[in-house]
């Protein structure tokens, strides 16, 4: 990442550090109480980046190099640090972000998710509670070792002995962590990065504990609207795992990510394979805005069938939802070929067949069945899936098919491929699915519709008009039925299916 800059934010300054592009969806990383930015690692962020995100960190009031209050008397609230949160939105020019807030952070993006919902697009939640502390005046909760509480009531070492800091803050961490998940040489090594970039580390140590703590928010968490994710650590010793129930309980339709064995601590690397996909999945918007946003990005660059394995792929790893995942073929093509006699000995090609639904379909009717796409990983996922099936399933280009498939199958299955492409080159793909059909062979197209009076939609997808139905008669192609038609389940889901016969 980059060194960062300053911000003026609501008459105050924070040091802010970014990565990824701009245009994509927004992700604030919110430090917990007295922690820099630091604690967010840029391998970390590097990795959300990676993933689509445009990442932001900063440092909070008196936290790194932060502007501060003098040490002992912070002059702000925590509903002033929530309000940075919004500040920080303003100025960079967001409006709604992915909040994902540790310890404190978590408890500041609760609040701004109850406070301004409207600039909360989701919430990740990691190692917080809904109320603080367990103990008496949260009697539901389940409270910290005394061990635990007496260790944190000592003060921390004099600010003008830095060696001092860095093993107190390695301390701390040591028992903040689970037993299996501290590293004192990493820690040592982040603790005196710390220490170096820190403006006051009198004013660091002391004043976020005891600053005003504000109106309680746990009594709203049933206003929150935005799609939340708890992780948390099962060996939490500050917020035991109870926290993380009763947050995942209290606030709707939240879903919960325990972390077996992990502390009261930013997810160590050991578990970033987990909770990084997690986060990436949680803030993606469906695999149907990931795909829009990878699509966009690869036609811009000049290669408009790219983003299809980076978006399989993606899903392979658990950072959206496997896109076009569905177990039955389509009930178009079903409804399609009830009826069919058994076509033994003849062929048929499944035009972008994904994870192969559709073509196991088609080879269950009796034809010796191929189908192909143009991502590497749907085509070993389909084979994952259909293990000894009959279909043989190979990596293919629609605009630049073999030569040895041309006019070679007695049925050709195109379902919602080509709509997926840009124009050019949709055009050259509706024509070379149509030279796939062998003399007397038959081709079934199931597309999106756009009727004449629709507007031209921001694909992908790209909804077809009826001319581009018809431009798949070519070649000697007729067509023999063209239905307008809608979805099985929607009566605003328009649909075309069309078949056409070679003579």
């Amino acid at each position: 990442m980059g060194d960062g800059r300053l911000i003026g934010i609501g008459g105050v300054g924070l040091w802010v550090d970014t990565v990824g592009d701009p245009g994509d969806p927004a992700v604030v990383l919110i430090s917990g109480a007295a922690a820099s930015m630091d604690w967010w690692e840029p391998e970390f962020c590097a990795r959300l980046a990676d993933g689509g995100r445009f990442v932001i960190r900063y440092d909070g009031r008196d936290t790194g190099r932060s502007p501060v209050a003098p040490a002992g008397a912070p002059d702000y609230t925590v509903d002033d640090l929530a309000g940075d949160v919004v500040g920080l939105l303003d100025a960079l020019g967001i409006e709604r972000a992915h909040l994902v807030g540790v310890s404190m952070g978590g408890a500041l993006a609760q609040r701004v998710a109850v406070e301004r919902p409207d600039r909360v697009a989701s919430l990740v939640l990691i190692a917080t509670s809904p109320g603080g502390p367990g103990g008496p005046r949260h009697p539901d909760l389940p409270p910290m070792s005394e061990e635990l509480r007496d260790y944190l009531a000592t003060e921390a070492p004099p600010a003008s002995d830095r060696e001092a800091v860095v093993e107190f803050m390695v301390d701390r961490e040591r028992r903040l962590a689970g037993p299996g998940y501290f590293d004192a040489t990493r820690v040592r090594a982040l603790a005196r990065q710390i220490v170096d970039r820190t403006a006051d580390l009198a004013a660091s140590l002391a004043n976020h504990w005891l600053i005003e703590g504000g109106a309680p928010v746990r009594p709203r968490l049933g206003e929150i609207t935005a799609p939340t994710l708890v992780v948390h650590g099962t060996a939490d010793p500050l917020f035991p795992y109870g926290h993380a129930l009763a947050l995942a309980r209290e606030i709707p339709q939240a879903k919960l990510l325990p972390l077996e064995g992990v502390g009261h601590q930013l997810p160590p690397r050991e578990v970033w394979p987990v909770v990084v996909p997690a986060i990436l999945a949680h803030t993606s918007g469906g695999w149907g805005a990931q795909g829009s946003r990878l699509a966009a990005r690869s036609i811009a660059d000049g290669d408009p069938t790219g983003w299809f394995d980076r978006l399989y792929a993606a899903g392979a790893s658990g950072e959206v939802p496997m896109p076009w995942d569905r177990d039955t073929a389509n009930p178009l093509l079903v409804e399609w070929a009830c009826g069919l006699a058994p076509r033994p000995g003849e062929r048929a090609i499944v035009v972008g067949c994904g994870l192969g639904a559709d073509a196991e379909f088609v080879a269950g009717l009796g034809y010796d069945t191929v189908a192909f796409d143009i991502a590497d990983t749907a085509i070993q996922l389909a084979r994952e899936r259909h293990p000894g099936s009959a279909v043989e399933y190979v990596m293919g280009d629609l605009l630049d098919p073999p030569a040895a498939w041309l006019s070679a199958f007695d049925l050709v299955v195109e379902v919602i491929t080509v709509q997926a492409l840009p124009d050019p080159p949709r055009h050259t793909a509706i024509v070379n699915v149509g030279r796939l059909v062998a003399p007397g062979g038959t081709l079934i197209v199931v597309a999106a519709r756009r009727d004449d009076a629709g507007e031209l939609a921001d694909g992908p997808p790209w909804p077809l008009p009826r001319e581009e139905i018809e431009a798949f008669a070519t070649g000697g192609l007729r067509p023999f039925r063209v239905e307008e038609l809608t979805g099985p389940h929607d009566p605003d889901d328009l649909r075309w299916r069309a078949e056409f016969r070679r003579l």
